[in-house]
């Protein structure tokens, strides 16, 4: 099967052949490689050979950050900017002062400025690869208190954002028909999104928000230039396909706050992509009840690893009358109806046989194990799914 166009055909809008299963691979294959306990018929294969001695399509659209290239490549990881050479854009920091340090299970960055230092820190060494995880954590944010918002904010005056065509247009050579090669651009979708899920903790945020958000919008208009740079380098690109932003909940990027800081973003990168024939994809698991309508509004194409009930409290069929032919639905089930400790093998059956059935004509949807496969899967579930669609296909 070519996998690539089968796909694309779907995110489209355009009618389905049948239904389409492209499970996210990567932290099981890691972990399970690393603990000596892949299936001895994989054992020899990479990533891609996996999927495709499974059947399956390849799913290409978080990179393995730890794994690939070397550590360079995470030092800016706790300012929420990686490089990774299948990147459409490099992150460019020689224009600021800065060293590492690497620790025994730590990475630190530290940054001067003309007020000071800026440090951070991220999880990194041999139990985090031993866990399979592609994304180190944030252990050190740089923004520990109001004063370091300027500190930052000169910090991103200075980086600059490169494009970098010709490392995506190798990854995309790479991926081929076993998948769509999709874009990466960043997993905060706006600059304000960027401020709360990478450079300051969660609760501090909130109060600086509420006590003094002069210093945190400064921040973020500074984050304006590289984030509008970064759909410029996917416009450069061969992409048809480009990822901008992830993990959003309607307690913590609740309705008001996905309306007024997020949503313009997402509306405007879907506009810039749109006028040049590529496809908006953004990650959507978590909590999204209340956030369903404003999806809607932000005008992506596709809704990468939804996540439904019972892990969360939309179903899937919310989701799919939510959405309708407006966006492609990649994702379905939930990762805990793959684990035996979480999940009987009858309620896993009944689920996936429902799913196969309910789901048709497939048209808008992709199915995975949301948010990813995890790295105690049973492996006999992952071979029931693919039988089953395979079945159905045939059907």
């Amino acid at each position: 099967m070519n996998w690539r166009d089968a796909m694309l055909g779907v995110m489209r809008g355009e009618p389905a052949l049948g239904l389409l299963f492209v499970p996210r691979l990567d932290i099981w294959y890691n972990a399970n490689r690393k603990r000596g306990t892949l299936p001895e018929e994989l054992q020899s294969l990479d990533l891609a050979g996996v999927a495709e001695r499974l059947g399956v399509g390849f799913h290409s659209v978080v990179p393995d950050f730890a794994r690939t290239g070397d550590d360079r490549n995470l030092h800016h990881r706790a300012l929420g900017f990686y490089n990774h050479p299948d990147f459409p854009y490099r992150a460019d920091f020689s224009g600021i002062e800065h060293r590492v340090v690497v620790e025994q299970q730590a990475l630190s960055t530290i940054y001067r400025t003309s007020t000071g230092d800026v440090s951070t820190r991220i999880r990194y060494g041999p139990e985090f690869l031993d866990s399979g995880a592609s994304i180190p954590d944030i252990l050190e944010p740089a923004i520990k208190g109001p004063d370091d918002y300027p500190r930052v904010a000169e910090i991103m005056s200075k980086e600059r954002i490169v494009p970098a065509p010709e490392g995506f247009e190798r990854y995309r050579a790479r991926i081929g028909e076993r998948g769509v090669a999709v874009a990466y651009l960043s997993l905060a979708a706006s600059p304000m999104h960027h401020i709360m899920r990478d450079v300051r903790k969660l609760e501090p945020f909130f109060f600086d928000m509420a006590d003094d958000p002069r210093p945190v919008h400064a921040l973020a208009e500074t984050l304006a230039v590289l984030h509008d740079a970064m759909v410029s380098a996917a416009l450069d690109s061969s992409a048809e396909v480009v990822l901008l932003g992830a993990n959003y909940d309607d307690a913590i990027t609740y309705p008001p706050f996905f309306d007024r800081h997020i949503m313009p973003w997402l509306r405007k990168a879907a506009q810039r992509l749109h006028g040049a024939g590529k496809l908006l994809m953004t990650h959507t698991d978590g909590e999204n009840q209340r956030l369903l309508p404003l999806f809607l509004q932000s005008r992506f194409d596709i809704a990468d690893s939804v996540c439904p009930a019972p892990m969360t409290r939309v179903t899937l069929r919310d989701y799919r009358i939510a959405f309708g032919r407006s966006v492609t639905i990649w994702g379905g089930i939930p990762s805990i109806m793959v684990l035996e400790s979480s999940c009987s093998e009858a309620d896993f059956r009944s689920y996936v046989d429902t799913l196969i059935e309910e789901t048709r004509p497939y048209n808008n949807f992709i199915l995975s194990v949301a948010d990813t496969l995890p790295p105690d899967a049973d492996f006999e579930r992952i071979l029931y799914i693919r039988d089953r669609v395979a079945a159905a296909r045939g059907h």
